[in-house]
């Protein structure tokens, strides 16, 4: 026989009366004392998608007994409410040892340099338990929007059943050791759960009962229907597999969508901002977010200070500002700035503040560029460098803007006249046509040094040409004795360089000595086909000599094929094609000469 709900339940109450009035009322007491069921009304069309997440545990919550096992049941009674609000299924994939060494402030910046989250959708880090019991959920964990890390405190017991106290069955009750384990249970899981929602954008809720108000209550269960609704189209966007800006476009869309009165002002503003900043950060090319709007007018006036030189007021304000927003990368950055200017890269604490914002944007190379153009201006190449390599490893993780902040280093190595490190981060950057790329190929050409050249290191590149430079100028002066010991004294530190010995070859021809120049040219171009002053030198020997012009013809024009930008190549070229005659070979080169330098051929 079968019996309906409504028959059974006075079955069920006469069946307590009929063990005892102790038991009813254990029974009624007991469900006055536990706190409420973390339960939802609402029901997720579709099947529920596991959300795979990492558990960090640290050493004091490795000391609690049975630590591993309360972390799952909390993490059960999570997914009872994500499971059918929004179809999310946490599923841990693994539980980590985390031994941290900051406080406990810190621990969500210490979770997200211990593990990316590179595959999962959420790394959760369990802290040592408070002290002293909180409500304030600011206290009791910590998560950010569109963050994949949160973290939860621990359950302080003693400290928890002196808040529980009076509000508890009775020491020598029964059912007292299951009412604090539910206290347990639903304190625990509604901070995780309140700290999840907060990465999905939800905002802090003005009443008490709902889990996303500003302090953990009892009787909280569930979340705002309108909370809901945001952390739907996050956790379809994480589902998807979406970058951070695109779901932050369609969280602060959603928010946008409707107002409502049931959230804090001050916190919708602060998420808006935050999703806001995400995006505007990515159009800027950086990884990280922006200053909040509240702050947005002191953080200005700091950066006025420090241009009008009030670098020790603008400091004070700043350190003022970060110790409200400890972790925005915007701010510290903004510090690592006014620091480098005075007192200066080589400052301790300056390099301390710059190493404080990759902490807290460990992908993305702002600060590393930064830190390598103060050290170019105080000489050292060598630091800017480590700096500069360490940018070109983040750059990449800028969806957008990435070709222009390339782009910045390149032109860095081309001041320095850095060819290697130029062509190198061109081949990165994929910039093979921009200017600088044929800039350097210009300078390979004119100087000699073409790449994977072994007579030279790349740091020395630059030194290299000023020596052939600083040659010719001589040579041109007609300064031929300080010219010849100039390239003496650069061939001791450079042996064999072709673009030593075509300025050689330039001091020759200079001189008379003719056949020596033509051997010298030679000599360059055997070491370096492409060396395009001498090309352009031979080129112009030849044709002193009778029966060699077609040579010296072909040696011009591979001049100009390698160095477009050798005039004097073309001038001479044109000359040659005007002696002999040859008028459709001038007028096409005189075409081209017009494209190129935007003037007529001389005749």
């Amino acid at each position: 026989m079968q019996f309906s709900a409504v028959l059974m339940r006075p079955l069920l109450v006469l069946a307590l009366a009929a063990c005892g009035p102790s038991l009813a009322e254990r029974t009624a007491a007991k469900l006055r004392f536990l706190p409420s069921q973390i339960e939802t009304t609402w029901k997720f069309q579709g099947e529920p998608r596991n959300a795979k997440v990492r558990v960090y545990a640290d050493d004091a919550v490795r000391a609690l007994p049975h630590w591993k096992e309360d972390i799952a049941e909390q993490i059960d009674t999570a997914n009872q409410l994500l499971q059918p609000l929004v179809g999310l299924r946490l599923a841990v994939e693994s539980y980590k040892d985390w031994t941290r060494n900051g406080t406990p402030d810190d621990a969500l910046r210490e979770l997200v340099q211990a593990d990316k989250a590179s595959d999962v959708m959420w790394v959760i880090g369990y802290v040592a338990p408070l002290e002293a019991p909180s409500t304030a959920m600011s206290a009791l964990g910590d998560g950010q929007p569109l963050g994949h890390h949160v973290t939860v405190r621990a359950w302080n017991e003693k400290a928890e059943l002196e808040v529980l106290a009076g509000r508890l069955p009775d020491a020598k009750d029964p059912d007292r050791g299951e009412v604090i384990n539910a206290h347990r249970r639903h304190k625990e899981a509604v901070v995780l759960l309140h700290m999840l929602a907060a990465t999905m954008g939800a905002i802090t809720e003005t009443d008490a009962t709902w889990i996303q108000a500003v302090s953990y209550a009892p009787q909280q269960s569930t979340f705002s229907n309108r909370n809901r609704e945001l952390m739907q189209v996050a956790a379809n966007s994480r589902v998807s597999e979406d970058s951070d800006e695109v779901m932050a476009k369609k969280v602060s869309d959603e928010i946008e969508r409707s107002d409502w009165g049931g959230w804090v002002p001050a916190a919708h503003d602060a998420v808006v901002a935050a999703l806001h900043n995400a995006i505007e950060a990515k159009k800027g090319g950086k990884t990280f977010a922006g200053v909040p709007p509240v702050a947005m007018d002191e953080f200005k006036r700091i950066g006025e200070l420090a241009k009008q030189g009030q670098i020790a007021d603008a400091l004070v304000e700043l350190d003022n500002l970060l110790t409200a927003y400890p972790g925005n990368a915007t701010m510290h950055e903004l510090k690592c700035e006014i620091m480098l200017a005075k007192p200066g890269v080589g400052d301790k604490a300056t390099r301390a503040a710059c190493a404080r914002v990759a902490e807290l944007a460990p992908g993305d190379p702002t600060v590393h560029i930064a830190v390598a153009e103060a050290l170019i201006r105080t000489g050292d190449i060598a630091g800017a460098r480590e700096e500069l390599v360490a940018a070109e490893g983040k750059i990449n993780n800028l969806p957008t803007g990435a070709a222009e902040v390339w782009r910045r280093v390149i032109g860095i190595y081309s001041g320095l006249g850095a060819l290697t490190w130029t062509d190198q981060a061109v081949a990165k950057g994929k910039l093979e046509h921009e200017p600088a790329a044929l800039a350097n190929a210009t300078t390979r050409a004119r100087y000699g040094i073409p790449r994977g050249a072994k007579f030279v290191a790349p740091e020395q590149e630059s030194a290299l040409v000023s020596e052939i430079r600083a040659a010719l100028q001589l040579i041109y002066s007609n300064k031929f004795g300080p010219a010849e010991r100039t390239i003496a004294a650069a061939d001791k530190k450079w042996p064999g360089a072709p673009g030593l010995i075509a300025a050689r070859c330039d001091l020759s021809f200079r001189m008379g000595q003719f056949a020596a120049a033509r051997a010298t040219c030679n000599r360059a171009l055997a070491a370096d086909p492409s060396e395009s002053w001498a090309l352009y030198l031979l080129g112009t020997l030849l044709l002193r000599d009778a029966g060699t012009t077609p040579d010296g013809i072909t040696k011009l024009k591979r001049a100009i094929e390698v160095d477009p930008e050798l005039a004097q190549a073309w001038r001479t070229l044109g000359r040659v094609y005007a002696r002999d005659g040859n008028k459709a070979a001038f007028e096409e080169l005189g075409k081209r000469f017009q494209a190129k330098f935007g003037q007529p051929l001389p005749p």
